[in-house]
């Protein structure tokens, strides 16, 4: 007489999720490659799109301030959260990868971010302290908005 053989699979309970992070890393590592140029310039616009509206909203939100439209302790929230905004915007704009021969490109839009930057925090803080009617504020977020437009169309 003769016995089947039966077999018995014993899975260890630390087995399955090694096995899912070997799989997941081994397959990520053939994704890496170099980066897309296509999809550098595509986030360079947004990122320049992004920035445009955050240094228009600071724009506006000085402007009705000054023109006393508007309460200053929510004109203080408003630049204040552009100036959030544009925080975010320069992370996510530094933490692309460059494709190789756009290093000027990626110090164009850096220099972009840092002036807009700039200005919509002069403007937080001219908020802050309640000063609506200061020209040079106001002039360097139309120069960063006019710089910004004209970028949009670069990438």
């Amino acid at each position: 007489m003769m016995r089947a053989w039966r077999t018995t699979v014993v899975v260890v309970p630390f087995l399955v999720p090694f096995l899912v992070t070997v799989l997941a890393a081994t397959s990520g590592c053939s994704l890496v490659g170099q980066p897309d140029v296509a999809a550098w310039d595509q986030e360079a616009r947004q990122a320049v799109t992004d920035a445009t509206s955050e240094v228009a909203t600071a724009r506006l939100a000085v402007e009705t301030a000054h023109e006393e439209r508007t309460w200053s302790s929510y004109t203080v929230v408003l630049v204040a959260d552009a100036e959030k905004a544009m925080g975010t915007v320069q992370d996510d704009a530094s933490r692309l990868q460059v494709p190789a021969g756009r290093d000027q490109d990626a110090e164009d839009l850096e220099a972009l971010l840092d002036e807009a930057a700039t200005a919509v925090q002069d403007a937080r803080q001219h908020a802050v302290d309640g000063r609506y009617d200061d020209r040079a504020v106001l002039d360097a977020l139309d120069r960063a908005a006019d710089r910004l437009e004209r970028a949009e169309s670069r990438w």
